[in-house]
């Protein structure tokens, strides 16, 4: 693999890596800037880049596991500093694990041309459907925080959250198919609205972070093991250790930074960002 091949690869590692933990559009970001990047033209087959997609995703989930896992996991102290199950917090899990079920399914049975369209980074019309979602979705977030103002919270911890309304979440993922919708933004606004406490909202989109290794990691890596060559195994799998360690921190700062600040200014940057492609495709 040519040097100018890898760097494409480390940089749009950084921008997947990034984009997963901000309310901004993992996707749109990486679908413009491949465009712009000529990611398209990179010289390898279509096999190894939706494998690189799928490591990067892993990269990240395995990051907030590391991150949240040990102090969120299924077992919690007595007051006899003893561990013991925490049943509230593996229905909270088993949960996640099913409202993720409807993703799996259309990752399983259209997962392929979905991602064939994602990475055809030189389509105009793919670049048109991330500025229109782009800017939709940026006014979707300003306006929800400014309507979040007024709801009251009725759901302070994880365990506290209804399963059906975890489950009505698992809708969410299906839109993240698309290249500028954002499943983490998104999953934080809808359960804000419903009255989940912002810190706990965080946490559930973290938790609904974690399937996606299954769904958008794992799921195209071993779909095209058969066609990716040895040679490009140890770039995947450097795309999976950066990814990593960019996201583990980007994770812990995004944490601090969401659970004080609502998300409006997220919702102004999409918009602005949305105009500017805009006027980039027209120029």
């Amino acid at each position: 693999m040519a040097f100018f091949d890898i760097l494409k690869l480390l940089m749009m590692t950084v921008i997947a890596s990034v984009g997963e933990w901000l309310p901004v559009s993992n996707t749109g970001h990486l679908a413009v800037f491949g465009h712009y990047l000529g990611f398209s033209d990179w010289n390898a087959s279509a096999a190894v880049r939706e494998s690189f997609a799928g490591a990067a995703v892993f990269g990240t989930v395995l990051a907030s596991c590391a991150l949240f896992l040990p102090n969120n996991g299924a077992f919690t102290k007595t007051q006899d500093n003893r561990r013991a199950v925490a049943r509230d917090r593996i229905r909270f899990y088993v949960a996640i694990l099913l409202a993720w079920i409807p993703a799996l399914a259309v990752q399983l049975m259209f997962g392929r041309k979905l991602n064939e369209f994602l990475m055809a980074t030189d389509s105009l019309q793919n670049l048109k459907l991330v500025m229109v979602l782009m800017i939709a979705g940026g006014a979707v977030v300003w306006l929800s925080e400014i309507r979040n103002k007024n709801v009251q919270v009725r759901y302070e911890l994880p365990e506290d959250i209804p399963v059906s309304m975890i489950l009505l979440f698992g809708l969410i993922p299906l839109l993240s198919f698309l290249p500028g919708t954002c499943r983490f933004g998104l999953t934080i606004l809808a359960a804000v609205s419903l009255g989940v406490s912002r810190r706990t909202a965080l946490t559930l989109a973290v938790f609904f972070n974690m399937p996606a290794a299954i769904v958008f990691g794992a799921v195209p890596v071993i779909r095209r093991l058969s066609s990716v060559g040895g040679i490009a195994v140890s770039e995947l799998l450097t795309a999976s250790v950066l990814s990593f360690l960019i996201s583990f921190f980007v994770l812990k700062a995004v944490l601090t930074l969401l659970g004080r600040n609502r998300m409006s200014r997220f919702g102004q940057y999409r918009v602005g960002f949305g105009i500017l492609l805009y006027l980039f495709s027209i120029l």
